[in-house]
């Protein structure tokens, strides 16, 4: 099994982006490599730059040989 990426995020409750605020969060995927991931969280990232306490990252499973 080879690894695979999720796009995760939402608005948070706090400025330290502790916690997701109920019924927010968003999840898309799972992508088979890093560079889809990082194409799906630039488009999330930019759509929502004008909401601060909204932030995206990328995660990943590391897969078996």
């Amino acid at each position: 099994m080879q690894s695979q990426f999720w796009v995760i995020g939402g608005e948070y409750t706090d400025s330290g982006f502790t916690r997701l605020a109920d019924g927010t969060s968003q999840v898309f995927g799972p992508f088979s490599d890093y560079r889809q991931a990082q194409t799906v969280w630039r488009e999330h990232s930019m759509n929502n730059r004008h909401l601060a306490m909204t932030r995206f990252t990328i995660a990943a499973n590391a897969g078996r040989p």
